[in-house]
């Protein structure tokens, strides 16, 4: 949290607030924001959908109110503690559908999983497309080239997964009567189950694959209407907005709450990048970010509610 808070601090403080103040009040389009915010709850439902054809894989059955609780409280779980989110939403739906949380677990990892695989597929076409910038960024930044070359170059590196592999080929190899390794090895037996949910679906895998099309379609389009919210934005260009998306989904894979402050410098550094002011950069990231943070935070009161009032009815 205090890292985020942070990074916020440092980014924004030498910005002049009195002309992100104007810009906010006066150079904003509100209805197209609230339309950004409603697609990020389309996004959340589908992922919803999605969770649902692997759960059944597994002959677990939830209602689709009961797996958008569980995707609406992970995100709002996430604002208190990074990553906490996902393991209380294996923990929800285990408890409530009388179910093994390893195998729920998994379900859960191959869904992030293919989420990774779909980020580093736009992460790879937006390089690709985009390397004379990428060129230019390193070129101007000699002390970061020279770190990823001294990291990826670097002995220790491999020495040290290699002695990690060893150890555990030994430890499951040769101590395989070992009560803690009986165990480990029924949880990681259930978590495969569950991870080869999308592998093992008989049916509705083109379902899953149009569900996972809308996630992150309706990710970048929380971005991209965002984008014409502001008037003097009307001349980004398509690869121009996608390389604002990749620069704060990579903003966002740093462990701070809701990516506050990682994010917001991945996108004011890639809109200065293209010619816009810090003052108009900084605007454009408060309120793109700001107002899926409200849409997270209202879900969050929803469900909050809506499992109290589940709980109250049980009684």
């Amino acid at each position: 949290m205090m890292l985020g808070i942070g990074i916020f601090w440092l980014l924004y403080r030498q910005f002049d607030w009195k002309e992100i103040l104007s810009i906010l009040s006066q150079d904003m389009n509100y209805f197209l924001i609230i339309v950004s915010m409603l697609v990020g709850v389309i996004s959340h439902i589908a992922r919803a959908l999605r969770w649902q054809l692997q759960l059944r894989t597994l002959d677990i059955r939830p209602s689709l109110g009961t797996l958008c609780n569980a995707i609406f409280g992970t995100y709002a779980f996430n604002l208190v503690l990074p990553r906490f989110g996902e393991l209380w939403r294996c923990t929800y739906m285990a408890n409530h559908e009388k179910a093994s949380f390893s195998r729920v677990f998994g379900s859960m990892l191959s869904d992030r999983v293919v989420d990774g695989i779909t980020a580093i597929t736009i992460v790879g076409i937006v390089f690709l497309s985009q390397m004379g910038i990428a060129a230019t960024f390193l070129g101007q930044n000699p002390n970061m080239q020279q770190n990823i070359q001294s990291i990826l170059t670097s002995p220790w590196l491999y020495i040290a997964l290699a002695a990690l592999a060893g150890a555990l080929y030994y430890i499951f190899k040769h101590k395989s009567n070992n009560k803690f390794v009986k165990r480990i090895r029924e949880t990681l037996r259930k978590m495969a189950e569950g991870f080869n949910t999308v592998l093992s679906m008989k049916s509705g895998k083109f379902l899953f694959l149009l569900y996972t099309i809308i996630i992150w379609g309706c990710y970048f389009l929380q971005l991209y209407i965002c984008i014409f919210a502001f008037d003097w934005m009307s001349h980004v260009t398509l690869m121009q907005a996608l390389v604002l998306f990749v620069l704060g989904s990579i903003g966002m894979t740093v462990p701070v709450q809701g990516g506050i402050g990682p994010w917001h410098a991945a996108v004011i550094f890639g809109m200065m990048f293209y010619g816009f002011t810090q003052e108009q950069a900084g605007a454009f990231a408060l309120v793109a970010h700001g107002s899926q943070m409200i849409v997270t935070i209202l879900l969050g009161i929803y469900t909050t509610i809506a499992i109290l009032c589940e709980r109250q009815k049980k009684r």
